[in-house]
C-alpha cells in the first residue's frame, strides 16, 4: 500500500533534498525527505496562506504571541512565521515522525529552535487541554479524509484566546465552501479573505 504524508512510515527509503522558502524578509532552506508533504517545493496554497496572513501578525509584531501550526509537516508554515516574528512562539504538531524530525532539524538550521516546540500530536491530542493560542494555522491533510480535516477545523475553536484567529487553507475543489459553513457552527466570525486559483485562504475570528 502507498505511503500517505499525514500517515508515520519511517521505514520509507530516505530521499533528502533542499527547498527555498522566501517570504518577505525572511530567506528559508528547509530540507525536505519522502513521505512528507510537498517535498519538492513549497506548495502554493501554503504561500498564499503565509502572503495573507502576514498583514495580521504583524499587528501584534510588538508583543509576545503564540501560534500554533497544525500539520506542519517538514515546517515551511511554523518556522517562517518564527523567522519574520522574533517574539513569537510557535508550536508546532503532526502525525508523522519523519516530517516532526525534519521540522526540528530545520529550527535549527534557519535559528529559530529557540522560538519553536515541535511536538507528536494527532491534531489537538497531545495539547494541553487549557493550551491556548492567538493563532492557529493550518494547511489541513485533505487526503487523511472529511473526518480528519472536521476535527482540525471545529476543535481549533477549544484552543484559541479570546480575541485569537484561525486559518486555514483549502481548495474549492475540496471542500473549501463546506468548511466555511462548518466554521461558522463554532465561530460568530467567519470570512473567505482570499481567493487565488481556486485556493481558498479562511479567516475564523473567536470574537466579532
Amino acid at each position: 500500500m502507498a505511503h500517505q504524508y499525514f500517515e508515520d512510515n519511517e521505514d520509507l527509503a530516505h530521499e533528502l533534498q533542499e527547498v527555498q522558502l522566501n517570504l518577505a524578509d525572511a530567506s528559508l532552506t528547509l530540507t525536505t525527505d519522502s513521505g512528507v508533504f510537498s517535498r519538492q517545493r513549497v506548495d502554493y496554497g501554503t504561500l498564499v496562506l503565509l502572503k495573507v496572513i502576514l498583514p495580521v501578525l504583524k499587528t501584534k509584531a510588538d508583543q509576545s504571541f503564540s501560534i500554533l501550526d497544525v500539520g506542519c509537516g517538514y515546517g515551511p508554515i511554523g518556522l517562517s512565521l518564527a523567522k519574520l516574528f522574533p517574539n513569537a512562539q510557535v508550536t508546532m504538531v503532526d502525525v508523522n515522525e519523519r516530517a516532526l524530525d525534519l521540522a526540528r532539524d530545520n529550527a535549527v538550521k534557519n535559528q529559530v529552535a529557540d522560538q519553536v516546540t515541535v511536538k507528536a500530536s494527532d491534531a489537538y491530542a497531545a495539547l494541553s487541554a487549557d493550551a491556548k493560542f492567538d493563532f492557529i494555522i493550518t494547511n489541513p491533510p485533505i487526503r487523511a479524509g472529511k473526518k480528519v480535516v472536521a476535527e482540525i477545523l471545529l476543535a481549533s475553536q477549544k484552543f484559541l484566546k479570546v480575541d485569537g484567529s484561525f486559518f486555514a487553507v483549502l481548495q474549492k475543489k475540496q471542500g473549501a465552501p463546506s468548511a466555511k459553513k462548518n466554521l461558522a457552527t463554532v465561530y460568530p466570525n467567519v470570512e473567505v479573505i482570499k481567493r487565488d486559483k481556486g485556493y481558498y485562504i479562511l479567516q475564523a475570528r473567536s470574537q466579532f
